[in-house]
C-alpha cells in the first residue's frame, strides 16, 4: 500500500518469545505511518536511531526497558568470572546465574507492562515484519481477570478445573488463543487482548491451555494438592463436590518475634497470630489457610482456617497501649523514626516490657541466627586499684548464672558487634549505651589478665564511665591556692582561678597547659603557682647532700639539707629577659639564672644552685646534652607552639629534659591543625592521646574532615583537665584598662659585632672631643643625636644603615605579628622611622598580607581613607603608623594591640600613640608591647624613661630631654 505524502514515523513495541530465555522479550521499532495508520517496519529503534521520532516520557521509559533486555546488555551486565560470555546459552548454562537473570527479566517485564497498560502505546506479539503492523496490533483490557477453581470427587479420581471470570463471562483457556506472557504477576494474551490475572501464578494455567479438566488419581491427590493447588486456593474462590469442608476462625493468641528490616538494617517486631493447625503473620495479606487430608477410604476433607480480624485487632490494641507502633507493612516498633534507633532497639525495649506482656495472651519468641536471646538483665561490678602511674580496673558482667570478665566484650565494643554468646549459647545483647559510656575506656585502656589499665593522666576516661564516682576516685583532699604574701602583685580573680587550677594539677601529679589569651598574665600566674607549691609543699624541694669528707674537729658529719625550687623556664629568646625581670620584680625571693649569652660555660656551675633557670629554645637545643642530665622539679615552656612540630629537633629535645612537673604556656595552642595540640599534650602528659597514628585516625581526621561532633566531644573531655583557656572577652571585667609588656630581642651575632664596633667609634669620638659638657653646645648636640640615631637604627635592623644582615628584632616582631594575625587581632604598629616601617610593609607585601599605612608623607585626604579602611575592612588587621604622623588626631578603636617597634626619648610621644587605640569607644582590652633590642641603646633609653623624674619642656616632638645628654656616658656603656 503506497504511503501518502504526509507520511511520518512512529514508535511501536513487540513482544517476541525468546526460546533461550523462555520469556517474551520486548523490542522497539520505528514504523511508517500515514493518517494514523501504522504500516511497515522501517528500522529497529534504539538510543542511536530514535532521533527521527519525537518521544514522550512513557515512550522513553519503555525504550530504555527494551534496551536493558537486549542480548548485548544482558551479556555485559552478567559476566562469568569478570569475563563477558560469548552467548546467552553459555551465560544461562550456570543454574545460579540463570536464576538471577530470569528474576531480572521478570522484574523488567513487569515494569514494561505496568507502563504500557496505562498508555496508548502500539504493541504487537510475535510480530511478522513483512506484514503491515496495524493488523497485528494488540490491545490492553481494563478488566482484571479473577480465577475460579472447581473440584469434584469421583470414586477413582479428583477432577480439577480452572476458569477465568471476565465480569459475568467465564473463559476457559483451552477454548481461546491463549498465551502466558508473564508468570508473576500473571499477564496473558487472549485473542489479541492483554489481561492481568489476580491471585495466581501464570505457571498454574499451563495444564489448562489444551484441556478443560485435569484428572488426578486418588493415590496422587494429596501430593498434587500440596504441591500444585494448595497455594492457589488460598486466595481463589473454589467449588467442591464430594468433599467435606471444615472451617475454623478461633485465634488462640500470638507471639512476637524479631524481623530484620533490610532497608535500615534494624530489627522490627513481627506479630504471628496462632490458630489450630496454622499461623498468620501480621504482614501477610492472605485471609485463609487451606489444607487437604484423606482417610483410608479415600474420603477427602478440606480444612479451611479463616483469620479472625476482630480478635487480632484486640491483641494489636493491647500492644498499642503498651507503646507498640505499627507501621504500614504491619511490623511494629517503639520509635516510628527508624533512622534514630539502633539495630536492636526494639528488641531491648521489648525485653523491658516482658513482665507486662506476660500478663496478656501474647508471648515472646526471641531467636536470632538460630540462637535464643537472653531475656535476663545484666549488672557490672568493679574492683579498682591505684598504682604508681596507672589505675587497674577489674570489671565483671553478671548475667543469668554467669560471671564474665568485661575485657571479654572489648573486641565487641571495638567492632560494634552487640551479640555476645554466653557459655550456654544464648545471645547477650550488649546495651547500646555501653558503646558510648565505655568508648574511651576501650580506646585508651590496655587489657592485662582480665584487668584494664588506664594511665593516671587519662582519668577522665574513668569519670565518663562512672568508675571514678563508684570508687570515690580523686576524692582526695586538694589544698586550694591562697596568697603567701611573697608575690609583689595583686592577682585578679581569673588569675587566682588559673593559679588554683595549676596547683590542683600539681597535687594530682598532672601536667598543665595554660592557654590564656596574650596579655592576660600567664607569667604572673606561673610565678604565683611556683611560689605557692614551694611554700606549701616545702618537703618536695628539700635536697640532702652528703657531708664533706674533709677532717673538721668541730664537724658532726651530718648530711647537709638545702631547699631549691629547681625550675627550668624555656621561652623564645625575646622573652627570656622578660621572664628574668618579671621574676625579679614579682618574686624576688627566688634565686635566678639567665642561662643565655656566650658566657654559658661560666654559668653552668650555677645551674643546680638556683631556684629558676631561664633559657631559650635555641640554646636548649645547643646544650641539650648537658641540660637533660639535670633533674628539675619543674619545666615550664612559654609560647609552647614552638614544639608543635612533633618531628622537629626542639620537640624531641624538650621531651628529653628530666622534669617531674611540666607546664606549657601558649595563647595559640592550635595554630595550624590538631597535630599541634597532640604535640603539646604529649609534652605535658605523655600518651594522654595515645600514639600520633592513633590520634590522627581516631581524632584528627574525623574532626577536621568530617566535623565529627562525638569525636570532638571525646577529645575535649580528655584534654579539659589539662588545658585552661580564657579569652579577653571572658575576663573583661577583671582586666586593667591598659596592659603593657616589654619584649627583649637579642641581636643576631653579626649584627651584635657591628653594633659594638659602631659604639666604640662613637665613644672614642666623644672622649677625644671631651663631650661631657655637650649640653651647652647645640651644634655638638646634633652630632651626638646623629650618632645615637645610627646606633638605634642598627639595633632595629642593619639594613637601615645600608648593611645587609639578619636582625634579631625583626625575627621576633614578625613572628609575634604572625601569631596575632592567626588570632585575628587588630594591631597598630608604631615606629619613629618610616624606613623601619617599610621593612615590615615589604614583608607584608611578600606574604600577601593586607595593611594600612600612615606616615608624614600621607596626604590629609588619604589619612581619612586609611583610617576608615582599617576601622571597617575585616581583612585589614595591620596599621603601620609613624610616631610623628600618628601621634594625634586619630581614632583607631578597632585595635586591641599596640606594638612600639623602637623606644623614643620622650615617653609622652609613646603615650600619645597608645592613645590612638585607648580612647572613648574602645571596647577591647588594649595591649601595649614594646620591643627592645637587648644590650643596646634602646635598653638604656627604656631604663631612662622609667628613672627620670623630670622631662624638659617639649616644643616639637623631636626635642630630646636633657637627661640624654647628662647621661651620655651611661648610654654608651
Amino acid at each position: 500500500m503506497p504511503l501518502s505524502n504526509d507520511s511520518n514515523c512512529a514508535l511501536v513495541f513487540d513482544l517476541t518469545y525468546d526460546a533461550i530465555l523462555a520469556s517474551y522479550i520486548p523490542n522497539a521499532f520505528i514504523v511508517e505511518q500515514s493518517e494514523g495508520i501504522l504500516y511497515y517496519i522501517k528500522k529497529s529503534a534504539n538510543s542511536k536511531t530514535i532521533n527521527e521520532v519525537e518521544l514522550d516520557t512513557n515512550e522513553r521509559q519503555l525504550l530504555a526497558l527494551c534496551e536493558k533486555l537486549t542480548s548485548k546488555n544482558l551479556l555485559s551486565k552478567y559476566k562469568i568470572k569478570n569475563k563477558i560470555a560469548k552467548s546467552l546459552e553459555i551465560l544461562l548454562s550456570d543454574e545460579k546465574t540463570a536464576k538471577i537473570i530470569t528474576h531480572y527479566i521478570n522484574f523488567t517485564l513487569e515494569s514494561f507492562f505496568k507502563i504500557a497498560s496505562k498508555t496508548s502505546i502500539s504493541l504487537s506479539i510475535d510480530l511478522n515484519r513483512k506484514d503491515v503492523f496495524h493488523k497485528q496490533q494488540v490491545q490492553f483490557s481494563e478488566i482484571v481477570l479473577e480465577p475460579k477453581l472447581h473440584f469434584s470427587k469421583t470414586p477413582e479420581n479428583i477432577v480439577y478445573c480452572l476458569s477465568l471470570l471476565d465480569n459475568e463471562k467465564e473463559i476457559y483457556p483451552f477454548e481461546n488463543d491463549f498465551k502466558i506472557l508473564l508468570n508473576n504477576p500473571s499477564w496473558v494474551l487472549i485473542n489479541k487482548t492483554l489481561h492481568t490475572i489476580n491471585h495466581i501464578n501464570g505457571n498454574k494455567l499451563k495444564p489448562f491451555l489444551s484441556k478443560k479438566n485435569v484428572i488426578i488419581p486418588n493415590k496422587n491427590s494429596v501430593e498434587y494438592f500440596n504441591k500444585f493447588i494448595k497455594n492457589v486456593i488460598r486466595k481463589v474462590p473454589i467449588e467442591a463436590e464430594g468433599f467435606s469442608v471444615e472451617t475454623n476462625s478461633v485465634c488462640t493468641g500470638c507471639y512476637i518475634k524479631p524481623s530484620l528490616y533490610i532497608h535500615n538494617k534494624i530489627y522490627l517486631l513481627e506479630l504471628v497470630f496462632k490458630y489450630d493447625g496454622c499461623e498468620f503473620s501480621i504482614t501477610e495479606e492472605k485471609e485463609k489457610h487451606i489444607n487437604l487430608s484423606h482417610d483410608d477410604n479415600d474420603n477427602f476433607t478440606v480444612y479451611q482456617t479463616i483469620r479472625n480480624k476482630k480478635e487480632e485487632s484486640k491483641i494489636i490494641q493491647i500492644l498499642k497501649d503498651l507503646g507498640f507502633i505499627f507501621l504500614a507493612d504491619g511490623l511494629a516498633t517503639f520509635n516510628k523514626n527508624l533512622t534514630e534507633i539502633d539495630d536492636y532497639f526494639n528488641i531491648t525495649e521489648l525485653l523491658k516490657l516482658q513482665d507486662k506482656i506476660a500478663e496478656t495472651s501474647v508471648s515472646i519468641d526471641l531467636q536470632l541466627n538460630s540462637k535464643t536471646i537472653s531475656k535476663h538483665t545484666s549488672t557490672i561490678s568493679t574492683k579498682f586499684e591505684e598504682k604508681k602511674d596507672w589505675f587497674d580496673v577489674e570489671m565483671t558482667i553478671e548475667i543469668e548464672t554467669f560471671k564474665i570478665p568485661f575485657s571479654n566484650i572489648i573486641p565487641h565494643l571495638k567492632s560494634g558487634n552487640r551479640l555476645y554468646e554466653l557459655p550456654n549459647e544464648n545471645l547477650f545483647i550488649i546495651p547500646v549505651e555501653w558503646f558510648s559510656k565505655y568508648k574511651s575506656l576501650v580506646d585508651f585502656g590496655k587489657t592485662a589478665n582480665n584487668s584494664i589499665q588506664i594511665q593516671k593522666n587519662q582519668f577522665t576516661v574513668l569519670e565518663e564511665s562512672g568508675i571514678a564516682i563508684e570508687n570515690n576516685l580523686f576524692q582526695r583532699e586538694i589544698i586550694p591556692y591562697q596568697t603567701t604574701g611573697n608575690i609583689n602583685a595583686k592577682l585578679r580573680n581569673y588569675q587566682e582561678e588559673g593559679v588554683n587550677w595549676l596547683v590542683k594539677n600539681y597535687q594530682l601529679g598532672l601536667g598543665s597547659c595554660l592557654a590564656d589569651d596574650m596579655g592576660l598574665g600567664k607569667t604572673i600566674q606561673s610565678l604565683a603557682y611556683l611560689d605557692f607549691v614551694y611554700t606549701q609543699f616545702e618537703n618536695d624541694f628539700i635536697i640532702t647532700e652528703e657531708a664533706s669528707d674533709a677532717i673538721d674537729l668541730f664537724s658532726t658529719n651530718q648530711p647537709v639539707t638545702t631547699k631549691k625550687l629547681k625550675a627550668l623556664v624555656v621561652a623564645p629568646s625575646s622573652l627570656t629577659y622578660n621572664w628574668f625581670n618579671e621574676t625579679k620584680k614579682f618574686s624576688p625571693k627566688f634565686t635566678r639564672l639567665n642561662y643565655t649569652g656566650l658566657d654559658r660555660k661560666i654559668k653552668r656551675k650555677k645551674l643546680e644552685k638556683v631556684d629558676i633557670v631561664f633559657t631559650s629554645y635555641g640554646l636548649l637545643l645547643k646544650d641539650i646534652n648537658l641540660l637533660k642530665t639535670i633533674p628539675f622539679n619543674f619545666l615550664i615552656i612559654d609560647e609552647s607552639q614552638q614544639i608543635k612540630n612533633r618531628n622537629s629537633k626542639i620537640y624531641n629535645a624538650i621531651n628529653t629534659i628530666n622534669a617531674t612537673h611540666k607546664v606549657s604556656l601558649s595563647g595559640t595552642p592550635i595554630e595550624n591543625s590538631l597535630s599541634d595540640l597532640w604535640s603539646q599534650m604529649q609534652f605535658i602528659n605523655p600518651n594522654l592521646l595515645d600514639t600520633y597514628p592513633f590520634f590522627e585516625s581516631h581524632f584528627k581526621k574525623p574532626i577536621e574532615k568530617s566535623f565529627d561532633e562525638q569525636k570532638t566531644k571525646e577529645l575535649r573531655s580528655l584534654i579539659n583537665p589539662y588545658l585552661l583557656r580564657r579569652t579577653k572577652t571572658e575576663v573583661a571585667k577583671d582586666l586593667p584598662e591598659v596592659s603593657e609588656q616589654v619584649f627583649y630581642s637579642e641581636m643576631s651575632e653579626e649584627q651584635s659585632k657591628l653594633y659594638e664596633h659602631e659604639k666604640s667609634i662613637i665613644r672614642n669620638y666623644l672622649i677625644d672631643k671631651k663631650l661631657n659638657t655637650l649640653d651647652e653646645k647645640p651644634s655638638s648636640n646634633i652630632s651626638i643625636l646623629n650618632a645615637l640615631s645610627k646606633l638605634r637604627q642598627l639595633a632595629n635592623h642593619p639594613i637601615l644603615i645600608g648593611e645587609t644582615m639578619d636582625s634579631g628584632k625583626f625575627t621576633d616582631v614578625s613572628a609575634y605579628i604572625e601569631t596575632l594575625l592567626q588570632a585575628k587581632q587588630n594591631i597598630l604598629v608604631f615606629s619613629s622611622y618610616t624606613s623601619h616601617l617599610k621593612i615590615y610593609t615589604d614583608w607584608c607585601d611578600k606574604n600577601n598580607t593586607k595593611y594600612s599605612l600612615l606616615t608624614g608623607s600621607t596626604k590629609i585626604k588619604d589619612r581619612e581613607t586609611e583610617v576608615a579602611n582599617f576601622q571597617k575592612d575585616e581583612n585589614k588587621l595591620l596599621f603601620f603608623i609613624s610616631l610623628k604622623a600618628g601621634g594625634t588626631g586619630l581614632n583607631l578603636t578597632k585595635a586591641s594591640y599596640v606594638i612600639l617597634l623602637d623606644p623614643w626619648w620622650n615617653p609622652f610621644a609613646e603615650l600619645q600613640a597608645i592613645g590612638r587605640a585607648h580612647r572613648i569607644g574602645q571596647e577591647n582590652q588594649v595591649n601595649v608591647v614594646r620591643f627592645i633590642a637587648k644590650d643596646t641603646i634602646e635598653e638604656k633609653i627604656n631604663q631612662l624613661q622609667k628613672a627620670k623624674k623630670e622631662i624638659s619642656d617639649t616644643i616639637i616632638e623631636t626635642s630630646v630631654p636633657k637627661e640624654v645628654f647628662n647621661n651620655i656616658d651611661y648610654i654608651l656603656t
